[in-house]
């Protein structure tokens, strides 16, 4: 772990992992990359859309007897609505993703596929696409909008740009999703869970829980 203290406004900001190269100033919002050793402001992160998560930072869980802690947030919206992912750092040195949309809640990890992928204009609807020899089907596709983060990230993450990103599904619940917004696609494949089966503690209190 390393903490610094916020070139904006001297809060102590944590980088947790390694792999994180962003972390968003919990007091001024500053962003804040890293760079080797140095630390460089690159900016203010918008504020993100009050939502009624029950997630929040600092939550702990389980994943296939896997411990693992929330570290970061992204936030979209599409327009039928808003989804986030929650950045993960799990005790065994792995990071993923968990997706949280509308109740519904998928475990992702970044995965590279040896299988060439479509270009995003020629993607359909119900198109196969194989990744890593297991055969998927598009489910939909979209652009949405970033609308901001928060904690830390692995990438650079700015308020305000599109994600052009396809969704596929197969007959279980496993399920893909392929990012083209980085200008070379990123697959990231998991699978659906329900809410209890990852044992979440630390999560936000409401009045009348």
């Amino acid at each position: 772990m390393r903490e610094i203290s916020c070139p904006s406004c001297g809060a102590p900001v944590r980088f947790m992992s390694a792999q994180s190269l962003l972390s968003v100033c919990g007091w001024c919002r500053a962003t804040l990359m890293r760079r080797d050793l140095d630390v460089e402001n690159v900016g203010k992160m918008a504020e993100l859309i009050p939502d009624p998560t029950p997630l929040q930072l600092g939550v702990e869980g389980k994943y296939r007897g896997m411990h693992f802690a929330l570290a970061g947030r992204i936030q979209v919206q599409y327009p039928d609505g808003a989804w986030n992912e929650w950045f993960l750092f799990f005790d065994d040195g792995r990071t993923g993703w968990l997706g949280e949309a509308s109740g519904t809640y998928m475990i992702s990890f970044e995965t590279e596929v040896k299988e060439p992928l479509p270009e995003w204009e020629a993607l359909k609807p119900d198109q196969e696409v194989k990744l890593n020899g297991r055969p998927f089907r598009v489910s939909d596709i979209r652009t949405a909008r970033v609308v901001g983060g928060e904690g830390e990230l692995p990438f650079r993450v700015m308020s305000g740009y599109d994600a052009p990103v396809a969704d596929l599904q197969t007959e279980t619940e496993a399920f893909a999703t392929i990012d083209y917004s980085d200008g070379h696609p990123r697959v990231f494949l998991g699978e659906t869970v329900e809410f209890g089966f990852l044992d979440l503690r630390g999560l936000r209190e409401f009045e009348g829980w």
